[in-house]
Parts: C-alpha cells; sequence; structure tokens
C-alpha cells in the first residue's frame, strides 16, 4: 500500500462529508482510508457507517485530544507514506495522488501545497519550503495537509507528542528533517483545500502556540534557544506577518529575507564583542 490517508473527525458531519468524498474521488487507488472519529454526538458516526465499505478501517470513541487522535490513525495505517486530511479539508480535484505518485518519489517526506479557504471561499496558496533548513522551519512549519511522511520515520523518533495542542507536527517537522536529517522534497502541485476554521487558526490560540513553540526549541535547541525564539518572534509579529505576504513576489521577498538574515547576523556579531 503506497499511501494511508488519515482522517481525525470531532463533530464536524458536514465537513467529514466533504473530505471522504474528495477521497472516494480519487483516480488513484494504491492506498487506504482511515478515519478515526472523537465520539461524535451530531450524527458523524452515522455518516461513516453509511460509508463503512469505503473505509478500510474506522472508529468513534473518545480521545484524549487531536495529536492523541492522530497517533492512534498512524498505528492503525499499513501504507508507505501516512497522509492526514482532517474532516473539513478536501483534495483539490481527483487526480492529487495521481499527479505526486506519477514520478518515482521516494523521500521522506513529500511536501505540496495548500490552499486557505476562508469563509467567504477566497483562498490563498501556500507553498511548502523548497528547501528545508533550521531557518526556514522556524518561519513556518510544513503545511500537514499537503505533506506524505514515510510511516516507519514515526516507529524510528517518536510519535506526536501528545502534550501539546498546537505545536505537534511543527515538532515532528523538526525532528524529522533537523535533527535527524531525513529526505526531504518539495512538490510544486497543489494538494488540498485547507479549511480555517481549526484550532491553529484561530487568533485566541496565538498566545498558547507561542507558548508551545519556546517549549518546543528549548527542548531541542538549548544551545541556541534564544536566538530562535526571537526569530520565531519576529516572523509571527505583525511585521513578520507583513513580510510573509510578500512570498507572492519572490524577488522582493527573497531581497528582504537577506536583508534580514543579515540584520540577525550582524546582531549577534556585535554582541559577542
Amino acid at each position: 500500500m503506497k499511501v494511508s490517508i488519515l482522517t481525525i473527525n470531532l463533530n464536524n458531519k458536514n465537513g467529514l462529508a466533504n473530505t471522504m468524498q474528495s477521497v472516494f474521488n480519487q483516480k488513484f487507488t494504491d492506498f487506504e482510508y482511515i478515519v478515526i472519529d472523537g465520539g461524535s454526538t451530531d450524527g458523524s458516526k452515522e455518516l461513516i457507517e453509511e460509508n463503512a465499505k469505503k473505509i478500510d478501517y474506522w472508529v468513534s470513541e473518545k480521545d484524549k485530544g487531536l495529536y492523541h487522535a492522530m497517533n492512534k490513525a498512524i498505528k492503525a495505517a499499513k501504507g508507505e507514506y501516512c497522509f492526514f486530511l482532517n474532516s473539513g479539508d478536501y483534495f483539490v480535484n481527483a487526480t492529487v495522488l495521481n499527479d505526486i505518485f506519477s514520478t518515482d518519489r521516494n523521500a521522506d517526506i513529500i511536501s505540496g501545497n495548500v490552499l486557505k479557504l476562508r469563509e467567504n471561499g477566497k483562498w490563498n496558496r501556500v507553498k511548502s519550503h523548497e528547501v528545508i533548513s533550521l531557518h526556514k522551519l522556524m518561519i513556518a512549519s510544513l503545511p500537514h495537509q499537503a505533506s506524505f511522511i514515510k510511516r516507519y520515520l514515526f516507529d524510528q523518533i517518536g510519535f506526536y507528542n501528545e502534550k501539546f495542542k498546537i505545536v505537534s507536527d511543527w515538532e515532528f517537522f523538526l525532528k524529522a528533517l533537523i535533527l535527524n536529517d531525513y529526505k526531504y522534497q518539495h512538490c510544486e502541485i497543489d494538494v488540498s483545500y485547507f479549511l480555517l476554521d481549526g484550532i491553529s487558526s484561530q487568533k485566541s490560540s496565538g498566545a498558547l502556540a507561542k507558548m508551545e513553540s519556546v517549549e518546543c526549541i528549548e527542548t531541542h535547541f538549548e544551545k541556541l534557544k534564544d536566538d530562535l525564539i526571537e526569530y520565531r518572534y519576529f516572523y509571527n509579529s505583525n511585521i513578520g506577518n507583513m513580510y510573509m505576504q510578500l512570498r507572492s513576489y519572490p524577488k522582493l521577498y527573497n531581497t528582504v529575507e537577506r536583508i534580514c538574515e543579515l540584520t540577525f547576523r550582524t546582531k549577534k556579531w556585535l554582541f559577542r564583542k
């Protein structure tokens, strides 16, 4: 089995219906489909039961949160790659998986682009990093709605950290790609629509995400923590967010990025003096 498509759901029947239909519509057939429901009471379980013949494994029971549910899905997965398409998110078209795996890809993590969808129907494209570095991952994580992760990585470096509520997928990418140097490949394909209604998309979650990010950096990058935290804060500030909007203009974005990097390097040099 090439891919395990994993869907996590809790009381989001309509979103789950859209997600499942986009999975069922795929022309690619070398995948299994797993749905983990957190004991929903809105009819989600009944919807799953109605489509049970198209689902390879499902369960509906209370869990300990998002990352606990995601870990349950991973443990049930038998595919070479794991791919999370949680309820409400859906593939951009019926040929996405065919397009991705039409060429021989064997990187440990393959990441494409995600289209962030707002309630008004407008969307903006967020590209995964073309190359990976600690610098890049401090700016932004990879979108899990567009990332294919080899199943064995979770056995090698551990599952998602259930202590965190927002940044565990970011922590996993840091561990896999920076601390363990697993192979990464960017794929210039729009993979999925990501509905901006999850916990990580809410403004009220900003303080929690910031706190968890700091703890993650302090845990894994003790010697670099001060600089990395400062760097992370900058890119999550209003000025940093404005800067990130420049990604639609690659030449200008790259110029400003080089200036920012030079500023931080100069600051570190001055402090050493």
